[in-house]
């Protein structure tokens, strides 16, 4: 008998912010990735389907807690929060990362300096299994609100000279970074061209230059950790 296809649901918060590379890193150990693209009116349900391995919600524009103009956030953080209450793995990214703290308990606010452009992140010498963290590690970012309290039973793993939470574990398989490791130059001119505040507010022209000199060393770094985690998804399903 065939065994069933393992599923990962990713949230789509924005139409510019789909799974991409992890979705593609993932799908290369035999996930199926499912797409809710809540952006565009699909409901978010609030409790975690039967049948999903995973969550991945995934970066937007807005902030985590705009509900009065995006009303499927509630429901995301609810989502998020049955997923952890029950164990669900999650590896959420930005706009993700934020929300799945808003849901444990933690908060978002707008930092005094976004992050735009090619950053280091620093380990705090946290040990982790997913993220055996160098000392310095090479990220894309692209934010304009950071979280500046964890959820209580979150694990500090990572920080930049700007935004302190940019990785955190909660539970055995569930991560938030800041950055974006999901994202290739074609997405990077996608966003310039779709100018949002963080990109305006950073006073640059374009990053295209300084991302694409590093892309190479971010897909090198990334992909194995987010394939590292999938594997352990994978294992314990």
């Amino acid at each position: 008998m065939t065994e069933p296809i393992p599923v990962i649901l990713a949230i789509q918060n924005d139409e510019t912010d789909a799974p991409h590379l992890v979705g593609q890193w993932l799908e290369e150990l035999g996930f199926e990735i499912r797409v809710l693209r809540a952006y565009a009116g699909e409901k978010v349900p609030t409790l975690v389907p039967d049948g999903i391995a995973a969550l991945i919600p995934l970066g937007g524009h807005m902030n985590a807690t705009e509900d009065h103009l995006h009303p499927w956030l509630a429901p995301e953080r609810a989502l998020l929060k049955d997923a952890m209450d029950r164990d669900i793995p999650i590896f959420a990214i930005c706009l993700g990362t934020q929300l799945l703290a808003v849901a444990g308990g933690g908060r978002v606010e707008r930092a005094e300096i976004g992050e735009v452009g090619i950053y280091s992140i620093f380990s705090v010498d946290e040990p982790d299994a997913i993220f055996p963290l160098n000392s310095e590690l090479t990220v894309a970012q692209w934010h304009e609100d950071q979280i500046v309290e964890l959820p209580a039973d979150a694990t500090l793993l990572a920080s930049s000279e700007l935004c302190k939470n940019q990785i955190y574990r909660l539970g055995t398989r569930s991560y938030g970074v800041q950055f974006h490791p999901e994202i290739d130059l074609s997405v990077i001119k996608w966003w310039e061209a779709e100018a949002d505040n963080a990109f305006i507010d950073s006073g640059k022209s374009t990053i295209q230059a300084e991302f694409a000199a590093a892309e190479a060393e971010l897909f090198s770094t990334w992909k194995p950790i987010i394939q590292r985690w999938g594997q352990e998804v994978l294992a314990n399903d």
